[in-house]
């Protein structure tokens, strides 16, 4: 094998196994049914025309030999009908042509009244020969050869118009009008039913690979419903270790003469707080969505309550938070989530920004609803991250989940609303959110473990804050 040659991946061979299985069954039952529909309307319409044309002085010879390729044609057709090895569909096929182009010889060659039919057959290979891939190729080739053929012996006696289809008095003579007459309503009559059929196919095709999709989407929604509930139950489960961890390491440390064991017991502590972020980061991935409570909002509020919030964070960090904008924007929200998706997005941009920084929250309209834009002036990110960090669990921190961005954006647009983040390497970042005036609710299927969760969660003063970029 090429080195060079990629390998696919199991998912993407099984994939494709599927996809050819399915198209491999329209197309057989395509097949069939154009088998059944040339044996129900082309083998009684070619036995018309040969009664037809003896009835007004064909001669023996050539009824005879008419006669026995609509039979030879029709055995084809009933074993086609039967059987489906593509070995029999391709003589099928073959004798078709061949007894199509005996017709057309015997019939007036390219002047033959029968010429028209040739497209249905030719249809009927370009969309129901499907494998060996060759197989349609070698039946244009067969016609191709067939009608430069004709123009060859177009002088001959194959493209005399002999017995009752030779013209009369300077016209056509009227079996010559019927046969063309009907043979125009055969090809109008195929290419209609044969449209028919495409459309059915792909139709079936559209529904199975439909409702395949919906069974793979409910089943990857059923077990990432349980991994959520089984995560969310063991975050949970974790906080009140961690809380008992974290307050007697917090005393121990009050309490004890020794430096060295109190600094052991401050960095215990700091570990505890870390761990507790991670799993509130959990928490609400997990629960992100849950139902929205949409009421009046305005955001300007929201953003000074979570910079009085994050004052002694921010101070920590030797950071201030400026909040600026348009104090009268209201937008209908959930303002518990609301308030969570700004909390993430603003310690971001206070643990990004430099000390002596400033992160700039503002407030504005636009002409669809109101926009909130949150900036700092920290070393920014390459295109490269920021094509990343939409994706949950990525992160440039050290000690980050990667959540924070993840659950923002999802709250935001479950709103029916946008986040975008701009931004370049050493000039910071900006992130716009875009609030609709008229709020959606994201519809989702409820979920059992929910339901439990709430009534046994303990209430936090705070929103739960997860790790970002």
């Amino acid at each position: 094998m090429d080195s060079t040659t990629p390998i696919a991946r199991p998912s993407e061979i099984q994939a494709r196994a599927r996809f050819d299985a399915l198209r491999r069954r329209v197309f057989e039952d395509m097949g069939r049914a154009s088998a059944r529909w040339r044996l129900t309307w082309v083998l009684p319409f070619h036995s018309v025309v040969i009664l037809l044309l003896v009835a007004h002085g064909e001669s023996a010879a050539r009824a005879v030999v008419q006669a026995i390729v609509v039979a030879v044609l029709g055995l084809m057709l009933v074993a086609r009908v039967l059987w489906t090895d593509w070995r029999l569909k391709a003589t099928s096929f073959l004798v078709g042509v061949c007894a199509y182009f005996i017709m057309l010889a015997t019939t007036g060659g390219l002047s033959s009244p029968l010429l028209v039919t040739g497209a249905l057959l030719m249809m009927f290979a370009a969309v129901t020969l499907r494998d060996p891939p060759w197989l349609r190729q070698f039946v244009f080739a067969a016609f191709l050869v067939g009608f430069v053929a004709l123009s060859v012996f177009s002088r001959t006696f194959v493209g005399a118009l002999a017995g009752p289809l030779a013209g009369r008095a300077g016209w056509s003579s009227p079996e010559y009008v019927t046969i063309a007459l009907m043979s125009a309503l055969l090809a109008m009559v195929g290419v209609y039913g044969f449209g028919c059929n495409i459309t059915r196919g792909y139709e079936r095709a559209a529904l199975e690979l439909a409702e395949r999709r919906e069974e793979l989407c409910s089943e990857n929604e059923d077990r990432t419903r349980e991994l959520e509930g089984m995560a969310a139950r063991l975050a949970h489960e974790v906080k009140n270790p961690l809380a008992a961890i974290k307050a007697l390491s917090t005393h121990m440390a009050r309490n004890t003469s020794e430096a060295t064991t109190a600094e052991r017991l401050g960095i215990v502590a700091a570990e505890a707080d870390r761990l507790q972020s991670i799993v509130d980061g959990f928490l609400s991935f997990s629960r992100g969505l849950d139902d929205l409570n949409l009421a009046p909002v305005k955001p300007y509020e929201v953003v000074r309550e979570l910079a009085v919030l994050l004052e002694s964070r921010a101070s920590e960090a030797g950071v201030t938070i400026d909040v600026s904008g348009d104090k009268s924007v209201e937008v209908p929200a959930d303002v518990r989530k609301l308030r969570q998706a700004l909390l993430n997005l603003v310690l971001n941009a206070i643990q990004a920004s430099p000390r002596g920084a400033t992160v700039r929250v503002q407030v504005g309209a636009e002409p669809t609803g109101g926009r909130l834009t949150v900036h700092d002036d920290g070393v920014g990110m390459t295109p490269e991250v920021l094509e990343r960090i939409r994706k949950p669990y990525f992160t440039t921190k050290d000690g980050g989940t990667g959540l924070g961005v993840a659950v923002a954006r999802g709250l935001v647009e479950q709103h029916g609303g946008r986040l975008e983040f701009k931004s370049a390497s050493g000039k910071g970042t900006t992130v716009v959110i875009s609030l609709p005036t008229k709020a959606q609710p994201c519809a989702r299927l409820p979920n059992p473990f929910r339901s439990s969760m709430r009534d046994t969660e303990v209430d936090k003063s705070e929103p739960a804050v997860a790790g970002a970029r």
